[in-house]
Protein backbone atom coordinates (compact mmCIF):
# COMPACT_ATOMS: atom_id res chain seq x y z
CA UNK A 1 0.00 0.00 0.00
CA UNK A 2 1.43 3.27 -1.15
CA UNK A 3 1.79 5.92 1.89
CA UNK A 4 -0.73 8.86 1.66
CA UNK A 5 0.53 12.66 1.35
CA UNK A 6 -0.36 12.85 5.48
CA UNK A 7 2.10 10.27 6.17
CA UNK A 8 5.98 11.06 7.28
CA UNK A 9 8.61 11.11 4.70
CA UNK A 10 10.01 7.41 3.66
CA UNK A 11 12.62 5.90 5.35
CA UNK A 12 15.92 6.57 4.18
CA UNK A 13 19.08 4.04 4.44
CA UNK A 14 20.24 6.60 6.91
CA UNK A 15 17.31 6.00 8.97
CA UNK A 16 17.83 2.15 8.88
CA UNK A 17 21.03 2.67 10.04
CA UNK A 18 20.07 4.99 12.92
CA UNK A 19 17.41 2.59 14.25
CA UNK A 20 19.77 -0.36 14.46
CA UNK A 21 22.87 -2.65 14.63
CA UNK A 22 23.11 -4.02 11.15
CA UNK A 23 25.83 -5.48 9.63
CA UNK A 24 27.25 -2.96 7.46
CA UNK A 25 27.27 -5.18 4.07
CA UNK A 26 24.15 -6.18 4.62
CA UNK A 27 22.64 -2.61 5.18
CA UNK A 28 24.60 -1.37 2.53
CA UNK A 29 23.22 -4.20 -0.47
CA UNK A 30 19.32 -3.85 1.16
CA UNK A 31 19.68 -0.47 0.40
CA UNK A 32 20.81 -0.28 -3.00
CA UNK A 33 18.85 -3.45 -4.26
CA UNK A 34 15.91 -1.73 -2.64
CA UNK A 35 16.40 1.48 -4.92
CA UNK A 36 16.62 -0.95 -7.91
CA UNK A 37 13.20 -2.67 -7.38
CA UNK A 38 11.87 0.89 -6.85
CA UNK A 39 13.27 2.32 -10.03
CA UNK A 40 12.07 -1.21 -11.54
CA UNK A 41 8.75 -0.63 -10.29
CA UNK A 42 8.16 2.27 -11.63
CA UNK A 43 7.39 0.51 -15.77
CA UNK A 44 6.19 -2.60 -13.83
CA UNK A 45 2.40 -3.19 -12.85
CA UNK A 46 3.82 -6.17 -10.70
CA UNK A 47 4.65 -4.69 -7.27
CA UNK A 48 6.86 -6.95 -5.41
CA UNK A 49 6.16 -8.06 -1.41
CA UNK A 50 8.67 -8.81 1.37
CA UNK A 51 7.91 -12.25 3.34
CA UNK A 52 9.21 -12.44 6.88
CA UNK A 53 9.21 -15.67 9.08
CA UNK A 54 7.74 -14.08 12.41
CA UNK A 55 9.90 -16.05 15.26
CA UNK A 56 13.14 -15.57 15.89
CA UNK A 57 13.39 -13.64 12.80
CA UNK A 58 11.19 -10.57 13.62
CA UNK A 59 11.76 -11.32 17.13
CA UNK A 60 13.72 -12.64 19.83
CA UNK A 61 11.76 -16.03 20.72
CA UNK A 62 9.07 -17.70 20.16
CA UNK A 63 5.35 -16.48 20.64
CA UNK A 64 4.02 -20.33 20.04
CA UNK A 65 6.45 -21.73 22.39
CA UNK A 66 5.77 -19.01 24.72
CA UNK A 67 1.89 -19.21 24.37
CA UNK A 68 2.83 -22.89 24.97
CA UNK A 69 5.07 -23.05 28.10
CA UNK A 70 2.26 -19.74 29.53
CA UNK A 71 -0.70 -22.36 29.09
CA UNK A 72 0.93 -25.19 30.82
CA UNK A 73 2.15 -24.02 34.02
CA UNK A 74 -1.17 -21.77 34.62
CA UNK A 75 -3.14 -24.69 33.33
CA UNK A 76 -4.91 -22.24 30.92
CA UNK A 77 -6.58 -24.90 28.96
CA UNK A 78 -10.13 -25.99 27.56
CA UNK A 79 -9.96 -29.07 25.55
CA UNK A 80 -11.39 -32.27 27.20
CA UNK A 81 -9.36 -35.05 28.57
CA UNK A 82 -11.03 -37.29 25.72
CA UNK A 83 -9.84 -34.17 22.67
CA UNK A 84 -6.51 -34.36 24.44
CA UNK A 85 -6.21 -38.32 24.11
CA UNK A 86 -7.46 -37.75 20.33
CA UNK A 87 -4.33 -35.92 19.33
CA UNK A 88 -1.19 -38.13 21.68
CA UNK A 89 0.25 -40.12 18.78
CA UNK A 90 -0.12 -43.87 18.89
CA UNK A 91 2.61 -45.57 17.06
CA UNK A 92 4.71 -47.75 19.40
CA UNK A 93 8.04 -47.93 20.49
CA UNK A 94 10.22 -45.19 22.83
CA UNK A 95 10.54 -41.62 22.63
CA UNK A 96 13.83 -40.67 23.86
CA UNK A 97 14.81 -44.18 25.87
CA UNK A 98 11.06 -44.08 27.22
CA UNK A 99 8.19 -46.32 26.19
CA UNK A 100 5.81 -43.49 24.19
CA UNK A 101 2.32 -45.45 25.10
CA UNK A 102 3.44 -45.29 29.05
CA UNK A 103 4.82 -41.62 28.54
CA UNK A 104 0.64 -40.88 27.31
CA UNK A 105 -0.56 -43.00 29.70
CA UNK A 106 1.17 -41.20 32.42
CA UNK A 107 0.07 -37.76 30.61
CA UNK A 108 -3.43 -38.28 30.39
CA UNK A 109 -3.58 -39.97 34.10
CA UNK A 110 -2.31 -36.51 35.34
CA UNK A 111 -4.59 -34.55 33.13
CA UNK A 112 -7.77 -36.48 33.96
CA UNK A 113 -6.99 -35.74 37.90
CA UNK A 114 -6.50 -32.20 37.23
CA UNK A 115 -9.26 -31.44 34.76
CA UNK A 116 -12.21 -31.18 36.88
CA UNK A 117 -10.32 -28.14 38.56
CA UNK A 118 -9.29 -26.47 35.01
CA UNK A 119 -13.13 -27.28 34.03
CA UNK A 120 -13.98 -25.10 37.09
CA UNK A 121 -11.24 -22.51 36.18
CA UNK A 122 -9.43 -23.26 39.74
CA UNK A 123 -6.31 -23.51 38.14
CA UNK A 124 -4.65 -22.59 41.81
CA UNK A 125 -6.23 -25.22 43.08
CA UNK A 126 -4.68 -28.10 40.14
CA UNK A 127 -1.26 -26.72 40.56
CA UNK A 128 -1.36 -27.65 44.12
CA UNK A 129 -1.70 -31.39 43.12
CA UNK A 130 1.51 -33.73 42.73
CA UNK A 131 -0.28 -34.20 39.61
CA UNK A 132 0.32 -30.93 38.52
CA UNK A 133 4.44 -31.15 38.17
CA UNK A 134 4.31 -34.79 36.59
CA UNK A 135 1.72 -33.30 33.73
CA UNK A 136 3.57 -30.19 33.18
CA UNK A 137 7.15 -31.69 32.88
CA UNK A 138 5.93 -34.75 31.26
CA UNK A 139 4.30 -32.56 28.39
CA UNK A 140 6.83 -29.96 28.24
CA UNK A 141 9.38 -33.03 27.88
CA UNK A 142 7.01 -34.96 24.85
CA UNK A 143 6.59 -31.66 23.12
CA UNK A 144 10.67 -31.38 22.58
CA UNK A 145 11.32 -34.74 22.35
CA UNK A 146 8.14 -35.44 19.92
CA UNK A 147 10.11 -32.44 17.77
CA UNK A 148 13.40 -34.76 17.42
CA UNK A 149 11.71 -37.60 16.74
CA UNK A 150 11.78 -39.01 13.21
CA UNK A 151 8.70 -40.48 13.39
CA UNK A 152 6.80 -36.87 14.64
CA UNK A 153 8.37 -34.41 13.89
CA UNK A 154 7.56 -30.66 13.87
CA UNK A 155 5.18 -31.95 11.47
CA UNK A 156 3.21 -33.51 14.26
CA UNK A 157 4.53 -30.97 17.23
CA UNK A 158 3.22 -27.51 15.63
CA UNK A 159 0.16 -28.15 14.86
CA UNK A 160 -0.30 -30.19 18.37
CA UNK A 161 0.53 -27.18 19.48
CA UNK A 162 -2.32 -25.29 18.24
CA UNK A 163 -4.70 -28.01 18.85
CA UNK A 164 -4.11 -27.86 22.69
CA UNK A 165 -5.72 -24.37 22.42
CA UNK A 166 -8.88 -25.97 21.62
CA UNK A 167 -11.75 -24.56 22.98
CA UNK A 168 -10.87 -20.68 22.54
CA UNK A 169 -13.30 -18.51 20.45
CA UNK A 170 -10.43 -16.34 18.58
CA UNK A 171 -11.33 -13.12 20.60
CA UNK A 172 -10.26 -15.38 23.36
CA UNK A 173 -7.47 -16.28 21.76
CA UNK A 174 -6.31 -12.90 21.16
CA UNK A 175 -6.65 -11.72 24.68
CA UNK A 176 -4.82 -14.64 25.72
CA UNK A 177 -1.91 -14.43 23.10
CA UNK A 178 -1.84 -10.61 24.08
CA UNK A 179 -1.55 -11.78 28.09
CA UNK A 180 1.55 -13.93 27.17
CA UNK A 181 3.14 -11.53 24.86
CA UNK A 182 2.92 -8.61 27.21
CA UNK A 183 4.22 -10.97 31.01
CA UNK A 184 7.07 -12.59 28.28
CA UNK A 185 8.31 -8.93 27.55
CA UNK A 186 8.70 -8.31 31.32
CA UNK A 187 10.95 -11.42 31.75
CA UNK A 188 14.42 -11.86 32.44
CA UNK A 189 15.84 -13.81 28.99
CA UNK A 190 17.13 -16.97 30.81
CA UNK A 191 15.85 -20.20 30.73
CA UNK A 192 14.42 -22.55 33.75
CA UNK A 193 13.78 -26.18 33.99
CA UNK A 194 11.33 -28.33 35.25
CA UNK A 195 12.80 -31.87 36.34
CA UNK A 196 10.54 -34.72 38.29
CA UNK A 197 11.00 -38.34 39.04
CA UNK A 198 8.29 -39.99 37.43
CA UNK A 199 6.97 -43.69 37.81
CA UNK A 200 8.67 -46.95 36.46
CA UNK A 201 9.74 -47.22 33.52
CA UNK A 202 9.59 -43.55 32.78
CA UNK A 203 12.40 -42.47 35.57
CA UNK A 204 14.09 -38.88 35.97
CA UNK A 205 12.16 -36.48 33.22
CA UNK A 206 13.89 -33.11 32.89
CA UNK A 207 12.84 -30.17 30.18
CA UNK A 208 13.81 -26.76 29.58
CA UNK A 209 12.29 -23.33 28.48
CA UNK A 210 13.27 -20.03 27.64
CA UNK A 211 12.15 -16.80 29.17
CA UNK A 212 11.54 -13.16 27.58
CA UNK A 213 11.03 -11.97 24.52
CA UNK A 214 11.26 -8.71 22.25
CA UNK A 215 10.94 -7.30 19.07
CA UNK A 216 14.25 -6.63 16.80
CA UNK A 217 13.76 -2.76 16.38
CA UNK A 218 15.93 -3.54 13.27
CA UNK A 219 13.48 -5.45 11.54
CA UNK A 220 10.58 -3.36 12.33
CA UNK A 221 12.71 -0.06 11.03
CA UNK A 222 12.90 -2.34 7.88
CA UNK A 223 9.46 -3.47 7.35
CA UNK A 224 8.11 0.69 8.06
CA UNK A 225 11.43 1.17 5.35
CA UNK A 226 9.86 -1.27 2.78
CA UNK A 227 5.92 -0.34 3.34
CA UNK A 228 7.11 3.68 2.64
CA UNK A 229 8.27 2.33 -0.99
CA UNK A 230 5.04 0.64 -1.44
CA UNK A 231 6.29 -2.79 -0.69
CA UNK A 232 3.67 -5.07 1.27
CA UNK A 233 4.79 -6.63 3.82
CA UNK A 234 3.87 -10.27 5.02
CA UNK A 235 4.66 -13.10 7.44
CA UNK A 236 4.47 -16.73 7.40
CA UNK A 237 5.36 -18.27 10.87
CA UNK A 238 4.91 -22.18 11.79
CA UNK A 239 2.93 -20.72 14.74
CA UNK A 240 -0.33 -20.74 15.51
CA UNK A 241 -1.81 -18.01 12.99
CA UNK A 242 -4.14 -16.24 15.31
CA UNK A 243 -1.67 -15.99 17.96
CA UNK A 244 0.64 -14.26 15.91
CA UNK A 245 -1.59 -12.01 14.48
CA UNK A 246 -1.52 -10.63 18.36
CA UNK A 247 1.58 -10.36 18.41
CA UNK A 248 2.36 -8.96 15.79
CA UNK A 249 -0.01 -5.99 16.53
CA UNK A 250 0.91 -5.64 20.33
CA UNK A 251 4.53 -5.06 19.18
CA UNK A 252 3.90 -2.71 16.52
CA UNK A 253 5.26 -4.48 13.19
CA UNK A 254 3.47 -2.53 10.23
CA UNK A 255 1.96 -6.20 8.79
CA UNK A 256 -1.83 -6.09 8.24
CA UNK A 257 -4.13 -9.09 9.79
CA UNK A 258 -4.78 -10.74 6.35
CA UNK A 259 -1.01 -10.67 5.11
CA UNK A 260 -0.29 -13.23 8.42
CA UNK A 261 -0.38 -16.78 7.81
CA UNK A 262 0.40 -19.33 10.14
CA UNK A 263 -0.54 -22.73 11.61
CA UNK A 264 -4.62 -23.24 11.65
CA UNK A 265 -6.76 -25.57 13.14
CA UNK A 266 -10.38 -26.26 12.61
CA UNK A 267 -12.91 -23.97 14.00
CA UNK A 268 -16.73 -25.17 15.35
CA UNK A 269 -19.63 -23.64 14.09
CA UNK A 270 -19.18 -21.15 17.50
CA UNK A 271 -15.71 -19.93 15.95
CA UNK A 272 -13.96 -22.59 18.36
CA UNK A 273 -10.65 -23.70 17.87
CA UNK A 274 -11.21 -27.57 17.64
CA UNK A 275 -8.44 -30.47 17.59
CA UNK A 276 -9.05 -31.22 13.93
CA UNK A 277 -6.41 -30.01 11.37
CA UNK A 278 -7.95 -27.01 9.12
CA UNK A 279 -8.93 -28.01 5.42
CA UNK A 280 -7.06 -26.89 2.08
CA UNK A 281 -4.80 -25.08 3.73
CA UNK A 282 -0.71 -25.69 3.89
CA UNK A 283 1.12 -26.76 7.55
CA UNK A 284 3.03 -23.63 7.19
CA UNK A 285 6.93 -25.65 7.87
CA UNK A 286 9.42 -25.83 5.04
CA UNK A 287 7.56 -26.80 1.62
CA UNK A 288 4.61 -25.51 3.51
CA UNK A 289 5.53 -21.66 3.43
CA UNK A 290 6.81 -21.80 -0.18
CA UNK A 291 3.60 -22.93 -1.02
CA UNK A 292 1.72 -19.94 1.05
CA UNK A 293 3.85 -17.65 -1.11
CA UNK A 294 3.13 -19.50 -4.48
CA UNK A 295 -0.46 -19.98 -4.08
CA UNK A 296 -2.10 -17.32 -1.22
CA UNK A 297 0.21 -14.24 -1.86
CA UNK A 298 1.20 -15.07 -5.61
CA UNK A 299 3.62 -11.50 -6.37
CA UNK A 300 6.78 -11.35 -6.99
CA UNK A 301 9.60 -11.23 -3.83
CA UNK A 302 11.96 -8.32 -3.18
CA UNK A 303 12.54 -9.81 -0.18
CA UNK A 304 12.26 -13.05 2.02
CA UNK A 305 13.77 -13.05 5.68
CA UNK A 306 13.79 -16.38 7.95
CA UNK A 307 15.96 -18.23 10.70
CA UNK A 308 15.42 -21.60 10.61
CA UNK A 309 15.10 -25.02 8.86
CA UNK A 310 11.13 -23.90 8.64
CA UNK A 311 12.32 -21.35 6.44
CA UNK A 312 14.85 -22.86 3.99
CA UNK A 313 12.32 -23.81 1.11
CA UNK A 314 11.28 -19.71 1.40
CA UNK A 315 14.38 -18.82 1.20
CA UNK A 316 16.05 -20.84 -1.57
CA UNK A 317 12.82 -19.79 -3.92
CA UNK A 318 13.94 -18.33 -7.41
CA UNK A 319 13.93 -14.90 -8.32
CA UNK A 320 14.23 -13.86 -4.40
CA UNK A 321 16.15 -9.93 -4.82
CA UNK A 322 16.92 -9.84 -0.80
CA UNK A 323 17.59 -13.17 1.19
CA UNK A 324 18.27 -12.43 4.72
CA UNK A 325 19.36 -14.73 7.29
CA UNK A 326 18.90 -14.39 10.93
CA UNK A 327 21.93 -16.09 12.48
CA UNK A 328 21.12 -18.15 15.88
CA UNK A 329 24.18 -20.43 15.13
CA UNK A 330 21.69 -23.16 13.69
CA UNK A 331 23.39 -26.50 12.59
CA UNK A 332 20.86 -28.26 10.87
CA UNK A 333 19.53 -27.90 7.07
CA UNK A 334 19.45 -24.04 7.20
CA UNK A 335 23.25 -24.37 8.11
CA UNK A 336 24.67 -25.28 4.48
CA UNK A 337 22.81 -21.56 3.51
CA UNK A 338 25.53 -19.55 6.02
CA UNK A 339 28.25 -19.63 3.57
CA UNK A 340 25.88 -19.24 0.51
CA UNK A 341 26.87 -15.98 -1.76
CA UNK A 342 22.68 -15.19 -2.31
CA UNK A 343 22.31 -14.81 1.63
CA UNK A 344 22.73 -11.87 3.77
CA UNK A 345 23.32 -13.50 7.12
CA UNK A 346 22.95 -11.45 10.04
CA UNK A 347 24.61 -11.75 13.55
CA UNK A 348 23.39 -11.89 16.81
CA UNK A 349 23.99 -11.65 20.50
CA UNK A 350 22.26 -14.46 21.53
CA UNK A 351 22.92 -13.58 25.21
CA UNK A 352 20.77 -10.23 25.18
CA UNK A 353 19.02 -11.19 21.61
CA UNK A 354 20.11 -8.44 19.68
CA UNK A 355 22.06 -7.29 16.57
CA UNK A 356 25.63 -7.23 15.99
CA UNK A 357 27.40 -5.15 13.28
CA UNK A 358 29.00 -8.97 12.18
CA UNK A 359 27.62 -12.20 9.99
CA UNK A 360 28.60 -14.58 13.17
CA UNK A 361 27.02 -14.09 15.91
CA UNK A 362 27.86 -14.32 19.84
CA UNK A 363 26.55 -17.57 21.49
Amino acid sequence: MKPSGNETQPQTADALDEAGNWFPENLALITSRLKEISARNLHSPAIPVAVFDFDNTCIFRDVGQAVFRYQLLQLRYRLAPEQLAGILPTVAGDLAGRPLQDVISALMHAYRQLWPLIANQEQEKARRLPEYRLFSTLLLWFTDQARKDERLGPRYVLPFMGKLLAGYTLPDLRRFAAEVVTVAMTEPLSEESLAITAPDPLGRIEASFPLGLHAYKEMKTLMEMLRDQGIECYVVSASTEWLVEEAVRLLGFPVAEDHIFGIRVGLDAQGRLTTADSSSYPLTFREGKAEIIRHFIGAPLALVAGDADTDFEMLTLPEVAIRLLINRNQTGLIRTLYQDPRILLQGLDLRNGRFRPFRESVA
